[in-house]
């Protein structure tokens, strides 16, 4: 297992100057494919937590494992930029067209079942977009370190494995299996750009919505409420490690 060099303090974090080629299979797992694999499994005892004893584990879940461990590997240890969490440029204008097509292609399908099931739209998919956390953690932190390591073909069913994974236990294993098969899908529609955009926010909250509703989890403006707060910590999270970066590096 190879390893990965802390900068040290005072210095400025490596940056590649060159894109590396992407591989189908590769080997190349360093401490940052150890600290993915401990917040995937962290994340799962989150989640499992939050379902039995109190939605603050989910919270606390979300903020430090799901946040602020990814902000702090990508961006202060390995020096990567937004890039390695998914925040790039490349591929942006492409990415929101097509994150455009596949959430209106969708939106028919959410609009009928929350009428089958007489849930309110507006908040549900509100609460669904705030959910900005998951293809964070899901997609800009777990798939990226997998892709990193072994290859964008093992990336893409790592991710959908992590992801039934991180449910089982807080939703009937069908449903968790299930919601690994979603992220399947959104692994290989991630895979072609490595830009989140592709997926939030004009796709993701659409296809959340439903999946979640197919689960019997209907959201309304509390969730809406819990789920803005949630959104603007995240963002302080990410703002303050960045700052931090510049104010070392100045």
């Amino acid at each position: 297992m190879s390893s990965s060099i802390s900068p040290a303090p005072g210095a400025k974090a490596p940056r590649a100057t060159h894109r590396t080629r992407r591989r189908i299979i590769a080997w190349d797992p360093g401490r940052d494919t150890l600290i993915a694999l401990g917040t995937l499994l962290a994340f799962w005892g989150c989640y499992f937590a939050g379902s039995a004893l109190g939605s603050w584990f989910l919270v606390l879940g979300i903020l430090l494992v799901g946040t602020l461990i990814p902000a702090l590997t990508v961006l202060r240890l390995r020096g990567e930029g937004w890039e390695g969490l998914g925040f790039t440029r490349r591929f942006l204008v492409t990415s929101l067209i097509i994150a455009a097509v596949l959430g209106a292609g969708s939106a028919y399908q959410l609009i009928v079942t929350a009428s089958e099931l007489q849930v309110q739209l507006l908040p549900h998919l509100l609460a669904n977009f705030l959910v900005f956390w998951e293809p964070l953690f899901v997609f800009g932190w777990l798939y990226l370190r997998w892709e990193r390591a072994f290859g964008w073909l093992p990336a893409i069913f790592l991710t959908s494995v992590g992801f039934a994974l991180q449910h089982v236990g807080s939703v009937p294993l069908p449903v968790a299996l299930s919601f690994g098969m979603f992220a399947l899908v959104f692994s290989i529609v991630f895979a072609f750009v490595r830009n989140l955009a592709i997926l939030w926010p004009l796709f993701y909250p659409v296809a959340s919505g439903i999946g979640t509703l197919q689960s019997g989890l209907a959201m309304g403006w509390d969730d809406v409420l819990s789920g803005v707060l949630i959104f603007v910590v995240q963002l302080c999270i990410l703002f303050f490690v960045a700052r931090g970066i510049v104010k070392r590096t100045a």
